[in-house]
């Protein structure tokens, strides 16, 4: 599209289902490089009503409604890790499936005798009832009921083309492509992977220093997983890339991280101590002292954390590191415990991309780019400086890197219309998840096939090759 040519009112949205997080950014037609976040969540806890995602979980409850992400009491169990059950068992990883987050998802969607898709589609209209409310406040009711909407939700780039249908299912169940009097709402799909380096790529692109055929590995460090996708500079104007390997990506997110930081603080007290804990106290803990305390400062600087412990942590009897009755003492060391395991698969997934990358390529890749909620950790960054010294590693400032994905694929619907020659970045070629073939049988060439396929027809009256594949 020209400069010239009218633009028509329309808004893209951009949804980004996480496992443990959701988060939507749009777009109007002519404004297409504001992209704006929604965020005010309706919160049961301090410090998130404005932070860029609402974490993925439901709870129904036949007397109040059904809860969603913040709004959630601590003291409830929640159904989460619910994206996941999408897949059918045969197509999710076994270290996926044998997972404690999994198996209690599945546990309590058994109980409650209800279908993934049904699930999902319950989460989504929550989620987009409160966007929508969201850009109407921002545009105005008139505007909205004139504007089309284009719909961008980003999958993993895993998925078989099957799970892709039972999301559009939920989708439409939800009430997201319910029918408006201005127009068809639009729906598209893109790769997580893909959406989050649409993000940054975009802003690589106006550097002096990115040149035809560098190449740059995506780090997706999300809370349940980590996800990885390589891409090479076909060209600069337009900024045309392609996807150089095969994508990676393992079970090492942030909440394998919270789980060890929580087995730190139990390993640091009495046994027993945390014994009358409740669910709803630790939630409260870990929101407070973790998520918005140590988490997002520690880089594994020289210094000592103190927390403040749950009222009914029994403290009296957990030795001398206890400052008063409810605080708790952490040196740094400490807190590296809790990280080195997470941090290390993270590094050996990455140092397998980019040895892949130096492969096919014969030269190093010049970017490791960080993105996701993981992907903002100081300290995880300072590693992967240290340990991948051959490239050049990246982080974004704030919590851009957890955006990623949402503002992603709202960059890929911007794309698609045109709308922007300075967001403009296109995905040239990508390579295949599936291969696709014939099965036969033929004649036997000891050349060629393996003896375990060798077998004797009596209807040809020689010996043939089975399960060949063209």
């Amino acid at each position: 599209m020209t400069g010239n040519e009218p633009v028509d009112d329309f808004i893209i949205i951009g949804l980004d289902f996480g496992t443990t997080y959701s988060g939507i950014a749009w777009a109007y037609s002519r404004e297409p490089e504001e992209i704006e976040l929604v965020t005010s969540w309706d919160s049961e806890f301090n410090n998130c009503s404005d932070v860029e995602k609402a974490p993925t979980q439901l709870l129904y409850d036949d007397k109040k409604g059904t809860s969603w992400g913040y709004s959630i009491p601590a003291s409830e169990d929640a159904l989460k890790w619910f994206k996941l059950l999408l897949l059918d068992s045969d197509d999710v990883p076994i270290m996926v499936s044998k997972s404690s987050q999994m198996r209690c998802a599945q546990k309590l969607l058994d109980k409650m005798r209800k279908d993934p898709v049904e699930v999902i589609a319950c989460y989504l209209r929550k989620i987009w009832n409160h966007a929508i409310d969201s850009i109407q406040r921002t545009v105005g009711a008139e505007l909205l009921q004139k504007s089309p909407f284009h719909v961008v939700i980003t999958l993993p780039a895993i998925w078989p083309p099957y799970a892709q249908q039972r999301m559009k299912q939920a989708a439409k169940t939800s009430g997201i492509l319910d029918a408006r009097s201005c127009g068809e709402t639009k729906l598209r799909f893109i790769s997580e992977p893909e959406a989050a380096a649409l993000a940054t790529i975009k802003d690589l692109s106006k550097r002096s220093t990115i040149k035809v055929g560098d190449a740059m590995v995506i780090c997706d460090a999300g809370g349940g997983t980590v996800d990885l996708i390589s891409y090479q500079i076909e060209s600069i104007s337009p900024f045309v890339v392609k996807e150089c390997v095969k994508g990676d990506g393992g079970l090492c997110g942030g909440v394998f991280l919270d789980e060890q930081f929580l087995k730190l603080i139990k390993r640091k007290l009495a046994p027993g101590s945390w014994d009358n804990v409740t669910s709803a106290e630790e939630k409260k803990f870990l929101n407070e002292c973790w998520e918005h305390g140590i988490k997002p400062q520690f880089s594994n600087q020289n210094r000592d954390w103190i927390v403040d412990l749950p009222d009914s942590c029994d403290v009296a009897s957990s030795g001398r590191k206890l400052k008063r009755r409810k605080t708790l003492e952490l040196s740094s060391s400490d807190i590296l415990s809790a990280y080195t395991p997470i941090v290390d698969k993270i590094e050996a997934l990455i140092r397998r991309q980019t040895q892949a990358v130096k492969s096919k390529l014969g030269k190093s890749a010049k970017y490791i780019i960080l993105v996701g909620g993981f992907g903002r950790s100081s300290y995880l960054y300072s590693k992967l400086q240290s340990a991948f010294f051959e490239s050049t590693v990246l982080q974004s400032r704030g919590n851009k890197p957890w955006s990623a994905i949402c503002r992603g694929a709202v960059v890929h619907g911007i794309t698609n219309h045109g709308l922007s020659a300075t967001l403009g970045v296109t995905v040239g070629a990508r390579v295949a998840r599936n291969s696709y073939g014939v099965m036969f049988h033929t004649g036997f060439d000891p050349q060629k096939h393996r003896l375990s396929d060798k077998y004797w027809s009596e209807e040809h009256q020689k010996w043939r090759a089975s399960n060949q594949m063209q």
